[in-house]
């Protein structure tokens, strides 16, 4: 059983998760909302796309406009919004990195992310292994974007 995240407490114990999926469906839930640097005890943990929210959006291009950021490093700018995990310069490769150093009970990771310009959204889907009982895992979510 998987303690689930955030930590819930009912009945004066953590609450589990019933099944890994949902264990693991949570705490990708708060990587992908987590911004890299706002975790004292771990300043790498998060979605570095979570550092980048009053950016402009150039929706031709797929990148993020360049702004001077404390604390973001100027390569940033360079990465594509849309794109897979299996491209170096994405943010979907970021993504999986976050994801194959925090999340152990996850393997074989593959994630791709969508603009949609018509919602102004980004699909993010992730993919990967449950190690527990070698199942397929699909995770779905997106992030809302303004302009």
């Amino acid at each position: 059983m998987s303690v689930l995240i955030p930590f819930q407490i009912r009945n004066g114990r953590l609450l589990q998760a019933g099944k890994t999926k949902e264990a693991v469906d949570a705490f990708l839930e708060l990587l992908l909302s987590t911004p890299c640097g706002s975790c004292v005890c771990d300043p790498n943990f998060g979605f570095v796309f979570n550092n980048l929210k009053f950016e402009i959006f150039n929706e031709k291009e797929g990148v993020i406009y360049h702004a001077e950021t404390e604390g973001i490093t100027s390569d940033l700018y360079d990465k594509k919004v849309s794109g897979t995990s299996k491209s170096v310069n994405t943010f979907a490769t970021e993504l999986k990195k976050a994801i194959e150093q925090y999340e152990k009970r996850l393997t074989d990771v593959t994630v791709s992310m969508t603009y949609k310009k018509n919602l102004k959204k980004i699909q993010i889907n992730i993919e990967g292994v449950l190690v527990e009982n070698q199942e397929s895992y699909h995770y779905s979510t997106h992030i809302d974007l303004w302009n």
